[in-house]
């Protein structure tokens, strides 16, 4: 079983030393130093926030039935950044997310299904002295399971590595990889990550296969434009008990609107739409059978509430 964060998880890492390149710090607290925009810091990966977010009917391809995603997420940073050193500085976080898949009319081998999935995860962030570069690393723990059976399939072990370079004052790259997966079938993914910011009023940013962009109106009001993987991968036990994994792909695109409710605790609603989307059934460890079907695209609706900081 693999996560469907890898390919995105060490855009997290990634994004978070860009944010200390600009000019951040993030041995004290998140607030930008005063040449980079306020909510820069952590689009996205505030100290807490919950999501919800509807789609649509997915019809599959080629054959009748359709199917509806129902996903609540809630991610939490378990304290500030943790300076271990003068130079190294460790974020841990949680996160949990529960997926409700709703079938209709579909001949696909798996009924309607609420699936779990909750990870402990840290960031490390590497400074060098006097030099544009840093150091990024990045792990997790992650139990994904339809809770109906627990074994050591349904948890998952990840790693990522990368560096970055500050370009300039107003844009940050950095790349790496990421080994998911180290108690299953190892897999390795690359990962890319950009951060501009040419104007406080606003920014973009590309970590992992997560886009954002962002227009601040004022205050109290922004715009975004998110480009996110939705779905996800979980472990299940069949009628005859063999472990299988679940696996959605999904791809969201959606504009938000922002709008502070009071101090740093914001409210957000969006309209989109996910396409790119397939599901299939498989053994583990390379066995048993394995089917899957293409979806269609559909629309979705995501409402969340954050705290941008505490």
């Amino acid at each position: 079983m693999t996560s469907k964060t890898t390919c995105t998880a060490i855009g997290a890492g990634l994004f978070l030393s860009t944010f200390t390149a600009i000019g951040g710090t993030t041995a004290d607290n998140f607030a930008p130093a005063p040449s980079a925009p306020a909510e820069l810091a952590l689009p996205e990966f505030d100290f807490l926030k919950f999501t919800a977010t509807q789609t649509g009917g997915m019809d599959f391809k080629n054959e009748p039935g359709d199917l509806s995603l129902t996903q609540y997420s809630l991610t939490a940073f378990l304290s500030r950044p943790e300076a271990l050193t003068d130079s190294l500085t460790m974020i841990p976080y949680f996160s949990y997310s529960l997926t409700q898949l709703d079938f209709d009319n579909s001949a696909f081998p798996v009924g309607d299904e609420d699936f779990h999935s909750t990870s402990l995860s840290a960031i490390f962030v590497q400074d060098f002295a006097n030099s544009p570069w840093f150091g990024v690393a990045w792990t997790r723990a992650e139990l994904a399971t339809d809770f109906q059976a627990i074994g050591e399939e349904d948890v998952t072990f990840d790693l990522a590595l990368g560096v970055g370079y500050k370009v300039s004052d107003t844009l940050t790259v950095a790349a790496g990889f990421m080994a998911a997966n180290f108690n299953g079938d190892l897999q390795f993914y690359p990962g890319l990550n950009f951060m501009w910011a040419p104007c406080e009023d606003f920014s973009m940013a590309l970590y992992g296969a997560n886009f954002f962009a962002k227009y601040e109106m004022n205050d109290n009001w922004y715009l975004s434009v998110n480009g996110e993987q939705g779905g996800g991968i979980w472990n299940i036990n069949d009628a005859q008990g063999n472990s299988r994994s679940v696996d959605l792909d999904s791809y969201w695109v959606s504009l938000s609107t922002h709008h502070r409710i009071t101090g740093e605790l914001w409210f957000s609603a969006g309209l989109g739409y996910t396409f790119a989307n397939e599901i299939e059934i498989r053994g583990n460890r390379g066995g048993g059978p394995s089917t899957s079907r293409e979806l269609d695209g559909a629309p979705l609706a995501q409402i969340s509430l954050s705290l941008h900081d505490w």
